[in-house]
């Protein structure tokens, strides 16, 4: 099966993130949020290096191929991977699909978001990205409006 087809059926799976906050602000937060938000769109390189180093960790278990808007790079090395995330942060714009096909589970970042999307993960994997994560001192959770769940 192409990647790319593969890719758009994930995105109908659970949803997890990789997320600076541990759950969803509350609507009436009196616009606290949109002021920490812009805080870290000013201020994001630490998070920036944080979300690299956790695809980099993770990178040394899993086989992952990545894909952006010019293409399909099959188990980039190191620093082609990371090249492609910091390309995608520094434009704030574009996007990186990771498909790690052992555990047939997708991880996607876009430019300007401050997370990460991860899609159908489980067992083993979802256990070792969550502490990837954690160590990063970022949270690991479920997106809400999960796909699964609905």
């Amino acid at each position: 099966m192409d990647v790319n087809t593969r890719i758009e059926e994930l995105f109908e799976k659970e949803a997890y993130l990789i997320d600076i906050l541990p759950k969803s602000v509350p609507q009436d937060a009196g616009g606290r949020y949109f002021s920490v938000e812009e805080y870290f769109r000013s201020h994001r390189s630490d998070l920036d290096r944080r979300l690299t180093r956790i695809i980099l960790r993770l990178y040394c278990y899993y086989d992952m191929t990545a894909v952006t808007e010019e293409g399909t790079a099959e188990q980039p090395q190191a620093e082609q991977l990371a090249a492609l995330l910091e390309k995608v942060f520094r434009e704030d714009r574009g996007f990186v699909n990771i498909y790690l096909p052992e555990c047939d589970a997708l991880i996607t970042f876009y430019g300007g978001d401050l997370y990460m999307t991860v899609y159908n993960i489980s067992g083993e994997a979802r256990e070792l990205l969550s502490q990837l994560t954690a160590a990063e001192g970022l949270f690991f959770r479920e997106a809400s409006g999960n796909n699964a769940k609905e």
